[in-house]
């Protein structure tokens, strides 16, 4: 089985860094027209992060509340 390795161009390398971490590697993927393999080697060799967080999440936890003030109930309270 024959390989051929395309090179990154500049425009592909930029927007593979303003997608990583944004989109699943699949996804980011197909809109690069390479394959996951490909942007994992290449997110690697620029020191990016493909990990994504769920979008529901953010700061606010899952429920929307801000666990910031959310007190553990088997915590005792200090006031």
């Amino acid at each position: 089985m024959s390989e051929t390795r395309r090179r990154w161009s500049e425009d592909e390398i930029a927007k593979l860094k303003s997608l990583a971490g944004t989109l699943p590697v699949i996804e980011i993927a197909a809109k690069l027209r390479r394959s996951p393999g490909a942007i994992m080697v290449e997110a690697s060799k620029l020191g990016l992060s493909l990990r994504t967080r769920p979008r529901h999440l953010g700061r606010s936890g899952r429920n929307g509340a801000d666990e910031s003030r959310t007190q553990d109930p088997n915590e005792e309270s200090i006031h």
